[in-house]
């Protein structure tokens, strides 16, 4: 399966530069919102954002995805689902991203960025599912030879000073073989996750970037005319 950079839809700001610090008093809490945008602060954005979406898109930049999941929920459009499986994924709650992706594509059946990353959030739960396959199996492995170890000392009472102090090294150094395959395991789970996370673009663009220039002229002109 092939794999393309999962791209982000989100909103971006048209770089405007405000004349003074003045025109700030005059400005509403979306203009504001986008002055900070601009200026490189998403976190101070999102807290003056009004419009759910554009509030939702800073806070995903400043990679508060929780935050910003519970914005695009309040958008039930192809847009708003694709956006809430972005920060699912991003939330690693894989499950719940492949509905939202697949909710958007039933909205917007040529939506293919939406295709595409539900193909990427799909992987992710199938590498999510095998390393919780792999700490179950180990655990058992785990349980069963300490049953073997309890059996062993019952049956050999006589013995039992010399066959604990043998089983206590056996079992010390099984539990370390174990512990150091569950680490190899677990780094390379991480790093092939970590590895389908960086396809996803913080730099939010795409289907409203023009949308956004749009209306944040039309604020600017309504202001004027007022």
């Amino acid at each position: 399966m092939s794999l393309r950079k999962l791209m982000v839809i989100l909103l971006i700001v048209p770089s405007i530069c405000f004349a003074s610090k003045w025109d700030d008093l005059w400005l509403t809490k979306d203009q504001q919102g986008m002055n900070y945008y601009n200026n490189g602060d998403a976190k101070k954005a999102a807290q003056t954002f009004e419009n759910s979406n554009w509030k939702g898109a800073s806070y995903y930049k400043a990679g508060d995805y929780q935050k910003a999941y519970q914005e695009f929920k309040k958008d039930s459009s192809a847009k708003g689902l694709y956006n809430q499986g972005n920060s699912l994924t991003q939330l690693g709650e894989y499950s719940k991203a492949i509905d939202a992706y697949k909710q958007a594509i039933e909205k917007r059946p040529d939506f293919e960025d939406a295709k595409n990353n539900l193909e990427i959030a799909k992987e992710l739960e199938k590498q999510q599912k095998q390393q919780q396959n792999s700490q179950n199996n180990n655990k058992d492995n785990k349980d069963n030879k300490d049953n073997k170890d309890n059996k062993d000392n019952k049956d050999n009472k006589d013995n039992k000073d010399n066959k604990d102090n043998k089983d206590q090294q056996e079992q010390n150094e099984q539990n370390e073989q174990a512990n150091k395959v569950d680490q190899c395991q677990k780094e390379l789970n991480n790093k092939e996750t970590n590895k389908l996370l960086s396809m996803i673009d913080d730099d939010p663009g795409g289907l409203l970037k023009n949308k956004f220039a749009r209306d944040y002229q039309r604020m600017i002109g309504d202001k004027r005319e007022n």
